[in-house]
């Protein structure tokens, strides 16, 4: 069987390279919302890790999508952010 999808390894140079912040967030939000939305629902919720995202970058994407009238909030744990979007 040969199956040419990423190693461990490639997965972790990712992780380490990554420049995951409030903009990024923003961009895997909104194209949940696009997706949902077209598919009839009016609300998502999503699962992110708090590994390499500071409350202050989660604040700053909520308080984005607030602004442009969503209802958007998120709890947290000790590993991740659940954030939830209406509209």
């Amino acid at each position: 069987m040969s199956n040419k999808g990423i190693t461990a390894d490639e997965a972790r140079k990712n992780s380490q390279s990554s420049a995951f912040g409030a903009d990024e967030v923003l961009e895997q939000l909104e194209t949940l919302i696009q997706a949902n939305s077209k598919a009839g629902s009016t609300s998502i919720t999503s699962q992110i890790s708090r590994e390499r995202l500071s409350v202050k970058e989660i604040d700053e994407a909520i308080s984005v999508l607030n602004q442009r009238g969503f209802k958007a909030s998120y709890t947290s744990t000790t590993s991740i952010y659940t954030v939830e979007v209406s509209w």
